[in-house]
């Protein structure tokens, strides 16, 4: 009989045993799955393609009202007038701001104020004032950056 108990006691000592474990993994795996699954809206990331139309640009003149030097996208916001003399105020999407800092755009180079021309692709909605930025150019001295390959700014 004593061999019996301590056959039952063996057993459920394992038994234990296993359900820690199975408890530390279960917990382990919840934990890596909120961690894989948190870092999830930073990985997610609109195509310029289905924002803006490519294959068309967009010239818009007027002055700079205000600029997100950000990441993924930074922004330059232009008030211009319409074609019925009715300023709209424009959001041009561009580059990363490390981008922007590595070919030559800090936040100095545009300020608020500046007037510019914007050479953009336009956004599919057509009621909506935005566009995917291709040039700016201080129309004051020709300072300007270019998201085509090979310009920069100058």
């Amino acid at each position: 009989m004593h061999e019996r108990f301590l056959e039952a006691f063996e057993t459920l000592d394992v038994e234990r045993y296993t359900m820690k474990v199975m408890k530390a993994s279960l917990l382990a795996l919840s934990f890596a799955a909120v961690l894989l699954l948190s870092g999830l809206p930073a990985q997610a990331h609109h195509s310029f393609a289905a924002t803006y139309i490519g294959e068309k640009e967009i010239t818009v003149e007027g002055s700079v009202v205000q600029i997100a030097l950000r990441s993924p996208h930074s922004f330059f916001f232009v008030e211009a007038k319409d074609d019925k003399g009715v300023v709209r105020r424009w959001a041009f999407e561009g580059a990363a701001a490390t981008q922007l800092t590595n070919q030559g755009v800090s936040r100095d180079t545009f300020k608020v104020g500046d007037p510019v021309k914007v050479i953009a692709n336009p956004s599919r909605d057509p009621e909506a004032y935005r566009g995917r930025m291709v040039k700016i150019t201080r129309t004051t001295d020709g300072k300007s950056w270019g998201g085509r390959p090979g310009e920069t700014v100058e």
